[in-house]
């Protein structure tokens, strides 16, 4: 019988190691352009549907109507947000494919946490302490109820 890690081992033979000051520093960069979308337009996106984050972050309008100031600006700030993430990823020596893979999850990415700080606002699971001091950790939020 195969040993349970054999399956995971990798091939490659080259070398895998990260530095995770890059990793840190662009989870940085997605951070601060979430805090500063949110904080920005935190009484429209409270009043909006969660679709018109959708439609901003992936740059597409489903419907024919003009684009709300909220979902330009968050446009406005996440198409150069991923432009610089592929930069430092050194994007010339990804294939096409693979680029895909990093905006699509940065996407993903940004419009969970959007929708994270929405909902622990509409359920004032943030502390006043929290929304003051621009931090917003799951770890942090105050357990309501009994399940």
């Amino acid at each position: 019988m195969k040993p349970l890690s054999q399956p995971f081992r990798s091939r490659n033979t080259e070398d895998t190691t990260v530095d995770m000051r890059l990793i840190n520093e662009l989870i940085d960069q997605i951070d601060e352009a979430i805090k500063k979308i949110f904080y920005s337009n935190a009484s429209k996106l409270l009043n909006e549907p969660i679709t018109n984050v959708v439609t901003a972050v992936w740059g597409t309008n489903s419907c024919k109507m003009e684009p709300t100031s909220a979902q330009r600006q968050i446009d406005h700030i996440i198409r150069p947000l991923i432009g610089r993430i592929q930069d430092d990823l050194e994007r010339e020596k990804l294939s096409e494919a693979k680029n895909i893979i990093i905006d699509t999850l940065i996407k993903r990415l940004v419009i969970w946490e959007i929708g994270f700080m929405i909902k622990c606002y509409k359920l004032s699971l943030l502390t006043a302490e929290q929304s003051e001091s621009d931090t917003y950790n799951l770890a942090d939020t105050e357990v309501v109820g009994h399940a």
